[in-house]
């Protein structure tokens, strides 16, 4: 399916993507390309309503267009738009969001603020995963191929942060002196699957995962060897994932050396951070994304409530500005997080439930004081319906709602009306170089609606 075309570039597709039409009108994803350039493609799949295509040639370059800064950029899944200039990017992250509210929540002329970048995309992630490949003795560590399982081998990602690709080459190597198989997705067999690591911007120190098939001996001597020779590494811990399955992560975690934790501070508040825990990948543009929603909070405002509360990080630096913060979070590991987190920070005015969202929250509603604050953190696939329903009718003063989802933000925006009206929406750009872009909203009750003011 090699057909040869000549198409101009319209605009950037959500995915990285150069976006064309062809003579037909019909869309055309082309890989590599930039808005405004003309390039020669060949056609690699055709869909009903669209085709995709690989550059060939450049007829015509974008003057935005920038060497990459990654010798593995055309090839790695995880940077969309290291061959853009960054300011560019920036833009169109912006407009992203600001099409998604017109287009899904048809809202006309909506109150997009500035995109707030970073002085520096690169060297921001505090968490990498890395899958393992080749054979044993000859192990690569690295990262998927765009769209695939295949493993690039690398010993540095650019968008982690320097104490994490202080460790990748020497890991490899120790694994290598000590023979333990790589993972074979084919054939099942092998040990090693992949190596996560975090790092904390306040102790520079490391925590390394080891995810493996079953256990072997030289697992222990593979750890004992990190900690001695590597004294970044706080702890090395196992992670147990049997199944042949795309899952990273099995449901067994043990410590093999060293610490189980690290802490990292973020806007003046200490947490928790261990082997499996969510913990934002950016820890500078974390606390520009946390205060916006922080300062966000009423003034005197009794009660709010964090529905997607994780490891409570939010819930705590709310904790400042109300006099309590009911936190809800259905994952039970992230539960047992969040209390060591307000225990840590002492913030006994934060109450942790485990439990789901659209089950509890009607409860709130029915039995307990209506907060004048609620923060949502949602997943990609944003709210609930269940949830929207009930704050349609709790009439809560105002909502707070950190996107990691331009599409998910603007239908649950749309759906909340119009008992809630959209005051203004922050972009962050959270994960510089990739196609993904989050948000604050703030949206306040409808005057129309006749709120009390319940804060």
């Amino acid at each position: 399916m090699a057909n040869s075309i000549i198409v101009h570039i319209d605009r950037m597709g959500q995915h990285g993507e150069g976006v064309a039409r062809d003579n037909e009108g019909r869309v055309i994803f082309v890989a590599g390309a930039l808005p405004g350039e003309d390039v020669e493609a060949s056609v690699t799949e055709v869909r009903k309503n669209f085709s995709r295509a690989r550059m060939m040639n450049r007829l015509h370059s974008s003057p935005a267009r920038v060497m990459p800064r990654c010798p593995i950029f055309d090839q790695c899944g995880g940077c969309a738009f290291q061959h853009w200039e960054y300011r560019e990017e920036l833009a169109y992250k912006e407009e992203r969001v600001r099409q998604a509210l017109l287009r899904i929540a048809e809202i006309p002329n909506p109150p997009v603020d500035p995109i707030v970048g970073m002085e520096d995309p690169y060297g921001y992630r505090n968490k990498g995963q890395f899958p393992w490949g080749g054979t044993p003795g000859q192990a690569i560590l690295g990262l998927y191929a765009r769209g695939t399982h295949r493993v690039v081998a690398t010993d540095q990602c650019d968008i982690q942060n320097a104490n994490i690709n202080s460790v990748l080459g020497q890991i490899k190597n120790m694994v290598n002196e000590l023979g333990i198989p790589p993972y074979d997705e084919v054939t099942g067999n092998g040990i090693l699957r992949h190596v996560l690591l975090r790092s904390s911007r306040r102790e520079q120190r490391i925590l390394a995962l080891l995810v493996v098939t079953h256990w072997d001996r030289r697992l222990q001597q593979l750890a004992d060897m990190m900690v001695a020779k590597l004294p970044q590494l706080a702890g090395v811990g196992v992670n147990l994932n049997k199944v042949r399955t795309n899952r990273v992560l099995g449901a067994e975690t043990r410590l093999l050396a060293g610490q189980p934790s690290i802490h990292e501070d973020i806007l003046g508040k200490s947490f928790v951070v261990s082997f499996e825990s969510f913990f934002q990948v950016n820890p500078a543009q974390v606390e520009t994304l946390y205060r916006l929603a922080i300062d966000a909070i009423p003034h005197h405002t009794r009660v709010v409530w964090d529905l997607y509360a994780g490891v409570g990080t939010l819930a705590i630096l709310a904790s400042q500005h109300a006099d309590q913060v009911k936190a809800l979070e259905v994952n039970p590991q992230a539960v047992r997080d969040a209390h060591a987190n307000i225990a840590e920070n002492g913030a006994t005015n934060v109450m942790m439930v485990l439990g789901q969202a659209e089950k509890v929250i009607p409860h709130w509603a029915h039995d307990q004081e209506m907060p004048g604050a609620v923060i949502l953190d949602p997943p990609r696939s944003g709210v609930l319906p269940e949830v929207i329903n009930v704050l349609k009718t709790a009439y809560v003063n105002r909502l707070i709602y950190v996107s990691c989802n331009p599409d998910t933000l603007a239908r649950d925006i749309g759906l909340l009306k119009p008992q809630y009206q959209l005051t203004r929406v922050t972009p962050v750009d959270m994960f510089p170089r990739t196609d993904h872009v989050e948000a604050v909203a703030i949206l306040d009750a409808s005057s129309a609606v006749g709120v009390r003011d319940m804060g």
